[in-house]
């Protein structure tokens, strides 16, 4: 029995995304796959800000992907870098025979095209999350990765008490490096955007953040870090944003200390202090999961695994996000679908994932 399939498609590169993306539909037959091949079912892709960098081109840009056993009528790339599937059917192979119905897995290298209910993958493209909910499962490739390697490729002698600082502080990476720092003993510094509640300020400390400041503070010419930090050496400060923060991250480092810039939504310009940078001996570097990835598959791999270790040991938890559901076979389209995620992204809504029901 042939599989009926769905998928977010394109052909062209544009920032206008309701433009360019389609829905395209595609027929796998199970018994039509290769030996080392699996045959995953989407559970749930996020929608991240990077995936539509990659609609707008010139960033991570997508290859052509074969949707089913046939070849496509034309060329088409499938948005969508990181997600949950289910193994439907493994192959007879010796690599896919590791696969049994039923495992969950993710996809071990970037541009992977999710956005698609079912996909026919290599048994060494993707990763075993065995072990894990749906719900971690989904973004565990990204955020929580992205996460874990911040704190852990640069700095190996982590010290309790050493801070590290960051803007972006309610961003969903931002919350999964104060869990994950803390594991370590060290302590976080989250700024944020005025007018923040009290309440958005309590969540962010429940997920470990020691102290959260407001740009307006933070921005101010006479802030002094060592009335948080007592002190203590801020050795890491992570920049996801590119926004006016910057400057004043490298000023709250300590000598030697690094400052990563993994996003840069704010705006493409960087400026700080030279004076700073040279007096400290600083050091100022991009950190892209996507490079990373590419150059290192088995390091992605590694920081999987011991994600999954935190999570199944209850060591870190879930960052909440906004669902959208897709019912393959029902009236809407799997891209009108992918749109009301994206709308809801745009209008302040947070982190959004599409669910296959």
């Amino acid at each position: 029995m042939t599989v009926q399939g769905s998928a977010v498609t394109f052909t062209e590169y544009s920032a206008d995304i309701p433009k360019i993306v389609h829905s395209t539909d595609f027929t796998i037959d199970p018994n039509a796959i290769k030996e080392d091949q699996i045959l995953i079912k989407a559970l749930a892709t996020p929608i991240n800000p990077a995936d539509l960098m990659q609609l707008r081109g010139g960033y991570n840009d997508a290859p052509d992907i074969q949707l089913g056993t046939e070849p496509n009528d034309k060329p088409l790339h499938v948005g969508g870098n990181d997600g949950v599937f289910k193994v439907v059917k493994a192959g007879s192979g010796s690599k896919a025979s590791k696969y049994k119905e039923g495992d969950l897995v993710i996809p071990k290298l970037p541009a992977f095209g999710t956005w698609r209910t079912y996909a026919i993958a290599g048994a060494d493209d993707v990763i075993n999350v065995n072990g894990l909910t749906v719900e971690q499962a989904a973004t565990i490739s990204v955020n929580p990765a992205t996460a874990y390697q911040l704190l852990h490729n640069y700095v190996s002698d982590w010290k309790e008490g050493d801070y590290v600082i960051q803007n972006s502080g309610t961003s969903q990476v931002s919350r999964y490096v104060s869990q994950i720092a803390k594991l370590d003993g060290v302590k976080t510094i989250s700024v944020v955007r005025d007018g923040k509640s009290q309440e958005e300020i309590d969540e962010l400390k429940k997920f470990g953040a020691e102290h959260v400041i407001s740009h307006s503070e933070f921005n101010d010419e006479k802030f002094d870090i060592t009335k948080y930090t007592k002190g203590a050496p801020v050795r890491l400060a992570f920049n996801g944003s590119g926004d006016s923060t910057v400057a004043h991250l490298v000023k709250s480092l300590s000598q030697k200390g690094q400052l990563l810039s993994y996003g840069f939504l704010g705006g493409a310009e960087i400026k700080y202090s030279a004076v700073d940078q040279f007096a400290k001996d600083l050091v100022t570097r991009r950190y892209w999961l996507t490079a990373n990835t590419y150059a290192d598959p088995e390091g992605k791999v590694d920081t999987i695994k011991r994600l999954v270790e935190l999570y199944s040991s209850g060591k870190i938890k879930d960052v909440p996000y906004n669902k959208v559901h897709y019912k393959q076979g029902g009236n809407e389209e799997i891209s009108k679908v992918f749109l009301e995620g994206l709308a809801n992204f745009k209008n302040g809504k947070g982190k959004q994932v599409l669910f296959y029901d």
